[in-house]
């Protein structure tokens, strides 16, 4: 996937579930940084969440200016608590292509554009 633009702390409002990934807090500090929301209150759904914006050039085109946009998001669904074992992360997007942009942001596939 050919990034053109990586931008975390964005709006996902209108975001919902499309998928999970099964992994660790810290390993997921590791790789998307410090989460982008928290809340300890145990009264909220969501209580950790990184958020990205990632633009790509469509796989399918060869025209290099044929991009395509996907609104991720990694977070925990009322836990209470943050979890910080293994645990089925929440992904969330506009549709199905934030779970496959999240899955390779994991891989290390995906990085920040600096």
């Amino acid at each position: 996937m050919n990034v053109i633009e990586y931008k975390t702390d964005i709006d996902v409002n209108l975001c919902s579930r499309q998928g999970t990934i099964n992994t660790t807090y810290d390993k997921l500090v590791s790789i998307l940084g410090e989460p982008t929301y928290t809340d300890i209150s145990r009264d909220e759904k969501i209580n950790c969440e990184w958020s990205a914006k990632v633009t790509y050039q469509d796989p399918w085109s060869d025209d290099p200016q044929d991009t395509k946009t996907a609104r991720v998001t990694v977070y925990n669904w009322c836990t209470e608590t943050i979890p910080y074992e293994l645990y089925p992360w929440h992904i969330g997007g506009d549709d199905l292509i934030a779970e496959e942009v999240v899955n390779a942001i994991i891989r290390n596939e995906i990085k920040p554009v600096e």
